[in-house]
């Protein structure tokens, strides 16, 4: 399906169908029953579940107009949707077929902002009546409060995306080494708060920020961790790299990805786009421990041959090196050189990838199957 046309169907399917109004109380009128019960369980509105529809659409403007509720919604708005409320506070509305629905959904979701579909056009605005408890908000105070929140915030996605589990503790003492004015466990903990109504990619449990990777299905995981962390030590960039890792897709570009690209790019795909999506892959599976057989695998998927032996005990080294200077969960972001590691984490289905500084040497067991792809055992093919 054409992006564009799946973008449109989406807003479309998200909007009011009709006049454009700017008013809050009218807004409510028309939504439906079901829309109405979503918002009020958005912010846990007591006795919403016995309401009919106009006693719910009266609690919920009162609730929605009251300042404190509009100042604690703006508090936790993400960048993107930041920007877009304030060009929104400036205008009556705004016409806009290419915002996408992550851009507004929190804040549709929370009662704040309004789509509408009419004559084939979508229009985007925040009701008269929100506008007029913002502008009751006294505004110097309120901009230092989001700064704020939005650096703590940082600070917990970087220390769940870069150690995968982290004591809060740890959290502040590394904020209040590179900031100023000092966090508390109060006020982090307050933050946890005000942000619950999200869905975040790290949640608070027993004093500890926790990477979603370690749901209640990886909680042996998780124990693993812990365990094998206890008398490591962090790694703490200085303030600027350290607020990088706040995205959950940001690594290091590292000398070794730049060399591992390089090879492939001139030997073995020619495909700009393919070899980026991979040697990206490459990088997260190796951030993961994954097992060589996971990163030789994608080559395939990918349709990317291997015609010489050569090319593959070239590309093997290469990988090692990735592995070996990718930042990783068990070292404490720290990747393996730094350490002084000299063997892998892990062995999966019996392949086993051995990390030597010296050597960078790669190691399959004799009666798997080669990573090349060949189809015959590692023994017979690139292992002889």
């Amino acid at each position: 399906m054409d992006f564009a046309k799946k973008l449109r169907d989406l807003n479309i399917q998200h909007a009011i169908k009709g006049e454009v109004s700017t008013k809050l109380k009218d807004n409510l009128q028309v939504l439906t029953k079901e829309r109405l019960s979503l918002l009020a369980s958005s912010y846990e509105l007591p006795g919403r579940s016995k309401m009919k529809k106009q006693d719910l659409a009266d609690a919920l403007y009162k609730h929605i107009t009251n300042v404190n509720v509009v100042r604690d919604t703006l508090l936790v708005a993400e960048t993107e949707e930041w920007e877009l409320i304030n060009t929104l506070l400036k205008a009556p509305y705004v016409q806009d077929d290419t915002l996408y629905p992550g851009m507004y959904l929190f804040l549709r979701e929370k009662g704040l902002l309004y789509s509408f579909y009419k004559e084939e056009k979508m229009y985007f605005l925040i009701p008269e009546e929100i506008k007029e408890a913002y502008r009751s908000i006294p505004l110097k105070a309120f901009l230092e409060d989001r700064d704020r929140l939005q650096l703590i915030l940082q600070y917990i996605h970087a220390s769940a995306n870069l150690y995968g589990t982290c004591p809060q503790g740890k959290v502040i003492e590394i904020f209040n080494s590179q900031n100023k004015c000092q966090l508390t466990e109060n006020e982090l903990v307050d933050v946890y708060v005000k942000i619950s109504s999200r869905t975040q990619t790290w949640y608070l449990k027993r004093g500890d920020v926790i990477h979603e990777h370690f749901d209640y299905d990886n909680k042996d995981d998780k124990d693993a961790l812990l365990e094998g962390v206890k008398d490591k030590p962090y790694y703490i960039p200085d303030k600027q790299e350290f607020l990088k890792y706040a995205e959950s897709d940001y690594f290091e570009k590292t000398p070794q990805l730049a060399i591992l690209h390089k090879y492939i790019s001139q030997h073995l795909c020619k495909d700009k786009w393919l070899v980026d999506s991979l040697v990206e892959y490459i990088q997260l599976v190796c951030s993961m421990e994954e097992p060589l057989a996971a990163i030789m695998s994608e080559f395939e998927r990918r349709d990317i041959r291997f015609n010489k032996r050569e090319q593959l005990q070239v590309i093997m080294p290469l990988i090692v090196d990735v592995y070996n200077h990718t930042r990783i969960w068990s070292n404490r972001g720290h990747t393996l050189a730094e350490l002084g590691s000299s063997s892998s984490q892990k062995t999966n289905n019996n392949n086993v990838i051995y990390l030597d500084q010296q050597a960078a040497s790669v190691k399959v067991g004799r009666n798997e199957p080669c990573p090349c792809g060949s189809g015959k055992k590692y023994k017979k093919c690139c292992g002889q």
